[in-house]
């Protein structure tokens, strides 16, 4: 028991890393200094945990080797933060992808690596209690940042679910800005859940995800021109003229809306007709036609 207490005792400053106070995020300089004392045991931490199995019982493990298996466990676990580390309720989460604390009824989740396995995210949040599950997916530009699909749960409307940028001008390309998400401290413990996807950066030659949204938004290649009502030659002309290509998709009118499907080119009439631009990935956009006008579908025109 003497080992487990003393493992307690040097985790013990963790609990102190306050989320409110000036450097205690997790990845702030505190933590990050606490991080870095751990790491910086000369023991590495493989050789420690096979000397701990080849030591007799009673033998006692030192503070080093001890400091070693507790920055594993933290990197690899991910750290949660509260009144207290052995014991209270939990305010704060923090892995390598994405770091949540409360502050004002609201769970604030700045996303610090938008690449990393989705599971990272819904970790973080059931760690919390939070039943909530967050995607962040490519998206085409006027999408970054942005939440493109909610669904489930039922919030508050005084304490809205939203997303931004913080700073709130920075470039996510730049390594201080981070894209954050705000969720109601009021859904905790309820059964429904909540889903979320959230626009991050597309790596190139990567699809987007938001192929519902107009290629013609602000922000977008194709920003302000018509195209919904018109043949596929001026549209293409349009594309020709913005440096883009395009791909094609079959639209399918029935009771109810419509689906798509894919489409070759060269089953593609100049004279169909357009019914929306939608972005593909970075330098192509997908045109939605019909061989003929449709009466169910409503053009822009």
């Amino acid at each position: 028991m003497r080992d487990i207490d003393e493992i307690n005792e040097l985790l013990r400053p963790l609990a102190r890393i306050s989320p409110d106070e000036p450097g205690g995020r997790a990845g702030g300089a505190r933590a990050q200094a606490l991080f870095a004392d751990i790491i910086a045991q000369e023991r590495d931490t493989t050789t420690a945990a096979a000397a701990l199995l080849r030591r007799p019982r009673g033998r006692r493990f030192g503070h080093r080797a001890l400091l070693g298996l507790a920055a594993s466990a933290v990197l690899a676990l991910g750290v949660v933060l509260g009144p207290s580390l052995l014991g209270g309720v939990a305010t704060s989460y923090a892995n390598s992808a994405v770091e949540i604390h409360e502050e004002a009824d609201t769970y604030v989740a700045r996303i610090k690596d938008p690449y990393a396995d989705q599971r990272k995210f819904s970790e973080a949040f059931r760690s919390l209690g939070l039943n909530v599950e967050l995607r962040v997916i490519p998206v085409s530009p006027s999408a970054v940042g942005e939440i493109v699909s909610l669904g489930g749960g039922d919030t508050p409307v005084n304490v809205p679910i939203g997303a931004r940028k913080e700073p709130a001008d920075c470039d996510l390309a730049d390594s201080d800005c981070f894209m954050v998400v705000t969720v109601p401290a009021a859904i905790k413990g309820t059964p429904d859940v909540v889903h979320f996807e959230l626009g991050r950066p597309a790596k190139p030659g990567e699809s987007y995800e938001n192929n519902w949204q107009s290629a013609t938004r602000p922000g977008e290649p194709l920003a302000g021109v018509k195209v919904s009502g018109r043949t596929v030659d001026d549209v293409l002309a349009e594309v020709g003229k913005h440096g883009l290509s395009a791909e094609f998709r079959r639209v399918v009118v029935h009771e109810g809306g419509y689906t798509v499907e894919p489409l070759a080119a060269d089953q593609v009439g100049g004279d169909w007709i357009v019914f929306k631009v939608i972005p593909a990935r970075e330098g192509v956009v997908g045109l939605e036609v019909t061989a003929e006008r449709q009466t169910g579908l409503e053009y822009a025109d």
